[in-house]
């Protein structure tokens, strides 16, 4: 068959055309696996950036994302949805018979082995599919074959069997999908038929916490349990891409930053850090000039609650490197607002505040400061990711808030009981 695709560095910072808008969530959705002539993935998620994303916007296709497959370099995966069943056919129609495919289906064609490869899947969630204000650096599509069509008890035994699990060792669940057991109503393009999937989503904020996530999941006794009920339904092992979003994907449906000095939390925000962690820190070497270098290096630190835990001390050292920090985190009880300071080693000198607070698993502060002369605005990003993972990042905004720069993040693994490190006590 025939298609496409887009993308280019995950790390380079992207402001998004008012055109190219978050997709809405979708009752109908294609789970599509391009097999791509060697080196060629590159040029057809250029291609797919800079022509098919409109190009599809336009004919009512909604774009849940695209993603380079991890583990193999000539995989190109992307999902697409539709406004219902119906729109489906007369989507693909506009599209595929319009001008913006015809001028293009020869340059994108020449980079494909196979595009048959397509689930035509329906959202278990009412309100629709959509990955948008959840899409992470590391997304996760587990997809389960099962002996008879996904019913109410198969998505009931996942929702209170299988999902807590893979909550409690660290994985964030994103969103579910099943077969749609209806006509190809565009059979131009082939869908897989006569299979009964089930897709589930997670969300990783790298492919450490991913590992992680498996580690623990591996040493649960109540995956222990679980897994052998699970595979009762199946008839084949889960199939497991390891997806990273492409950088249009993050800007279109990340969780972006939108500068704002009115977020409020509460006073048990930062409980989830209190103890020791390792992890790893991701560094960009040059910031704000459109870098993509970036280092890496070990982390290990403690976390301190006092005065009943409207102060928050993390304590935080980098053994490769010739500086550690530390955070102050204080909660202005009045304003439910926190306030957070850095200070490091190598010049003693306390930092301007970000100031925040958590909406669910993931908390946003924001504040102003000076980058090598420059006025910039600055993003803290939380994210809890169970009980023993978190992530942080810090973006700054070189343009007003217009665009931001991710350049700083770590990923942080809780440190197992009687563990000792640089910091432990």
């Amino acid at each position: 068959m025939e298609l496409f695709i887009p993308g280019n560095s995950m790390d380079q910072p992207i402001a998004v055309p008012e055109r190219f808008a978050t997709a809405a969530p979708s009752p109908i959705v294609e789970l599509r696996q391009y097999t791509l002539k060697r080196g060629e993935r590159d040029t057809l998620m250029e291609l797919f950036e800079r022509k098919f994303v409109e190009g599809q916007q336009h004919a009512g296709i909604r774009l849940h994302g695209e993603f380079r497959d991890l583990n193999d370099p000539d995989r190109f995966v992307w999902l697409r949805g539709f406004a219902g069943f119906d729109d489906r056919s007369r989507a693909l129609e506009s599209f595929y018979y319009g001008d913006v495919w015809k001028a293009q289906r020869q340059a994108a064609n020449a980079t494909m082995v196979d595009s048959d490869n397509v689930l035509l899947l329906e959202s278990v969630q009412k309100d629709g599919f959509t990955l948008a204000g959840r899409m992470n650096a590391l997304v996760v599509a587990t997809i389960y074959l099962l002996r008879a069509p996904v019913d109410d008890g198969f998505t009931r035994f996942f929702a209170d069997r299988v999902e807590p699990v893979m909550r409690a060792t660290g994985a964030a669940s994103l969103a579910e999908l099943r077969t749609l057991h209806a006509p190809n109503n565009f059979p131009a393009l082939p869908v897989r038929e006569g299979e009964n999937a089930f897709v589930w989503f997670a969300g990783y904020g790298s492919r450490a916490q991913y590992e992680s996530h498996r580690g623990r999941r591996s040493q649960s006794k109540l995956w222990s349990a679980v897994e052998p009920e699970l595979a009762s339904w199946l008839i084949a092992e889960p199939i497991v891409l390891e997806l990273e979003p492409t950088a249009g994907t993050l800007a279109r449906h990340g969780q972006g930053f939108s500068f704002r000095l009115d977020q409020t939390g509460d006073v048990h925000d930062f409980d989830f850090l209190a103890g020791s962690w390792t992890g790893v820190s991701r560094k960009l070497v040059k910031r704000g000039v459109g870098s993509h270098e970036w280092e890496s290096f070990p982390l290990e630190c403690r976390n301190r609650q006092l005065l009943g835990g409207v102060v928050n001390v993390e304590e935080i050292s980098f053994p490769t490197k010739a500086f550690s920090g530390v955070s102050l985190r204080t909660f202005d009880t009045e304003r439910k607002q926190w306030s957070i300071h850095w200070v490091d080693s190598r010049n003693g000198r306390l930092q301007p505040p970000v100031a925040g607070g958590f909406e669910g698993d993931v908390g946003l502060f924001y504040g102003e400061d000076v980058d090598a002369g420059r006025p910039v605005k600055a993003a803290f990003r939380w994210a809890r990711m169970g009980p023993n993972d978190a992530r942080w990042e810090q973006a700054f905004s070189y343009d007003d808030g217009r665009t931001w720069e991710t350049n700083w993040a770590m990923d942080f693994q809780r440190r197992a009981q009687g563990t000792v490190g640089v910091m432990a006590t």
